[in-house]
């Protein structure tokens, strides 16, 4: 501005000079050129300057690594320009920064939910498919909707026929980390959200795995029921054992064929109550469970000593052991006591299945890590369990051995549940039967 106004000053006095004073006009002329030409040079230069400051300025504004505009152009006039330009880009790059931590936060989050998660534009084009719901496709990414189809048919089925805000229950396999091929099937709940923002339609696909909170619900219930029939049982068994007791001591010693009639049916009954008292506190087991007493437990150590201690039995068997640990040095929190007492049962249960098989007896323990679990797997290659009765098994009171309480696993189940984990079977019927307990990663152990 100053500038500009110098150079119309300097024009106005040239022409002043030339009208009103006596002076050379051939010099006076030279010499108001010569001003004249110098404001315009400088004013030129500045308008260079200046234009060169904004190239600058705009080229910076888009490099996300340069923290501040260094201009070429020294000197006072823009060192007030210099410093507000930069003002600007630092609020730039604080904006920048905080988009990119808010977006890599959000990645964080949706991709840690243990629930599928698939956002689709109204296109079909997706938003985001989280990493659990990629297990749910087999590990592959899509590029539309559709892409579905092909990767898992039941899904695709009810993504088709999805309405919002009508829940469905689905049963379907998902994709395991630590193994190639699909994992087991698994009870899943299913919703679909439409989220209208800035006129676009977004369709929220979300999938929660439920079974494992049904199956603690489950053992819930059952522990309140046993609760209170064995209360029951043993309020009315106990003082008919005491009333029987009595009733034979009284009449011992009048001995004739009556009072003998009469004390044997007196020993039938003691002998019926004292099993039904037995069987029931078999039973009040699992509703006086403690809770778990846990510590730091290397998986693979507490596996070592429980085929230590049945390692005679398995010899007499002609039982072959084998263990393989992708991860021996995997370390869960679990209660020692229950933790042994699951593994004993189970390892006793493959044993008994193995009695009338003919071929070699094998039994595999395998550690194995999926994602944020612990897979400990004990498969043998015993009678196994038909398929319309292994939902049934963990079940208080079932069994499918002739003389067997229907405790041992039930009790399995409620102390995995316990322990934050989880117990299901896969058995092929004389071919392989697999149980697989699933704990919460805790720690890794190093050697030091």
């Amino acid at each position: 501005m100053c500038r500009t106004g110098l150079l119309i000053l300097s024009s106005l006095g040239f022409v002043f000079l030339i009208q009103s004073l006596d002076v050379e006009l051939v010099f006076t002329l030279i010499i108001g050129i010569l001003v004249i030409g110098l404001q315009a040079i400088l004013l030129t230069r500045y308008v260079l300057q200046l234009g060169r400051v904004m190239e600058q300025f705009i080229d910076s504004i888009g490099l996300e690594e340069s923290p501040e505009i260094q201009f070429n152009t020294s000197g006072a006039m823009f060192k007030g320009l210099k410093e507000r330009s930069n003002a600007i880009k630092q609020g730039m790059n604080a904006g920048r920064l905080e988009r990119i931590r808010y977006n890599q936060i959000m990645d964080q989050v949706i991709n840690s939910a243990d629930m599928g998660l698939l956002c689709f534009y109204e296109s079909g084009e997706p938003l985001f498919v989280n990493r659990a719901a990629m297990n749910l496709l087999s590990g592959h990414s899509i590029s539309h909707l559709n892409g579905i189809r092909s990767l898992n048919k039941k899904l695709w089925t009810l993504i088709s026929k999805a309405r919002p805000d009508h829940p469905e229950v689905i049963r379907i396999t998902s994709w395991s980390d630590s193994r190639e091929g699909p994992g087991r099937e698994q009870l899943f709940s299913f919703r679909l959200k439409e989220v209208n923002i800035f006129d676009e339609t977004y369709r929220l696909f979300s999938l929660q795995n439920i079974e494992e909170e049904l199956h603690k619900n489950e053992a819930d219930s059952w522990q309140k029921i046993i609760r209170v029939l064995t209360h029951e049982i043993m309020n009315a068994v106990a003082p008919m054992l005491s009333l029987t007791k009595s009733m034979q001591s009284r009449i011992q010693k009048q001995i004739n064929p009556e009072t003998l009639r009469i004390q044997e049916g007196l020993k039938v009954i003691e002998s019926t109550g004292e099993g039904l008292m037995k069987f029931t506190e078999e039973y009040r087991r699992l509703s006086l469970l403690p809770p778990p007493k846990k510590e730091r437990i290397i998986l693979a150590r507490a596996i070592e000593s429980v085929v230590l201690l049945l390692s005679q039995e398995a010899r007499e068997k002609e039982i072959r052991i084998t263990t393989q640990n992708q991860h021996p040095g995997e370390i869960i929190q679990a209660d020692k006591q229950q933790l042994e007492m699951v593994l004993l049962n189970l390892l006793k249960n493959s044993f008994e299945a193995m009695e009338n098989n003919d071929e070699k007896r094998r039994l595999k323990i395998s550690i194995e890590k999926e994602g944020k679990r612990i897979l400990l797997k004990i498969a043998d290659n015993g009678l196994g369990i038909p398929e319309d009765l292994i939902d049934q098994v963990f079940v208080p009171f079932f069994s499918t051995k002739e003389d067997g309480s229907g405790v041992g696993l039930s009790l399995a189940r409620q102390i995995m549940n316990n322990h934050g984990g989880s117990i299901y079977i896969e058995s092929i019927p004389r071919k392989q039967t697999t149980v697989t307990l699933s704990f919460p990663v805790i720690l890794s152990h190093r050697k030091q």
